[in-house]
């Protein structure tokens, strides 16, 4: 049932929820996600892009995105704050507002918490090779051979990165059964339309993943 909105219309969107790179260039990761088997029989059309957030700024923000994004792959969407221009919403004028513009579907996004890990970095030798010449020693090859020289060192450090989690949930407007639910973990990151873009790529990956996108 779609009964967590009030509890949680309070709760920061945490800066659009903070992503920064790993080393495969990916921004954010799936933590967790599951579908229930038969939303895939449904024929449903349209679906509600709803942010919770403290802000409201944020909420419009993320939900302009998230449904442009959607639109993009061909999803009718609809950001919440079209219909629903009130800050402080309630579940049913949710499913309500949804019903009215003739959305089966309906999208929140939430944010869940945030947790500091210390990253060790280690140091690093650098060296420089050099030629060297000695007529007795590889002839064949000119008498050259390498002779390293140290030339740098790094030393090693920690570092503190924040992460982020979010979940969305994908429900069913007539029925209220929650179909989709992908939780998300991100490190932060100073850029928050980059971080925001990046979040929505790994949730519609998700979704694609899952067999609920084309």
């Amino acid at each position: 049932m779609l009964t967590f909105i009030n509890r949680a219309t309070g709760v920061a969107l945490a800066g659009m929820l903070a992503f920064a790179l790993s080393a495969c260039g990916i921004n954010s990761e799936i933590t967790a996600s599951s579908v229930d088997p038969e939303f895939k029989k449904l024929d449903l059309h349209g679906v509600l892009v709803v942010a919770v957030a403290k802000n409201a700024s944020n909420r419009v923000e993320f939900e302009d995105a998230f449904t442009k994004a959607l639109r993009r792959r061909g999803v009718e969407a609809v950001a919440g704050h079209t219909l629903l221009p009130d800050h402080k919403v309630k579940a049913e004028e949710v499913v309500a507002a949804a019903e009215s513009a003739g959305l089966d579907t309906i999208l929140v996004t939430r944010y869940i918490g945030e947790r500091a890990q210390e990253v060790y970095h280690p140091g690093a030798v650098y060296y420089a090779v050099t030629p060297a010449y000695d007529p007795g020693y590889y002839g064949n090859f000119g008498g050259y051979y390498g002779r390293a020289t140290e030339v740098a060192y790094q030393q090693p450090v920690w570092t503190a990165n924040v992460s982020h989690a979010m979940i969305s949930d994908l429900y069913v407007t007539k029925t209220e059964d929650r179909v989709w639910q992908a939780v998300s973990e991100t490190i932060e990151s100073s850029s928050t339309s980059q971080v925001m873009n990046d979040a929505i790529d790994a949730l519609i990956g998700n979704l694609k993943e899952k067999g609920l996108l084309n």
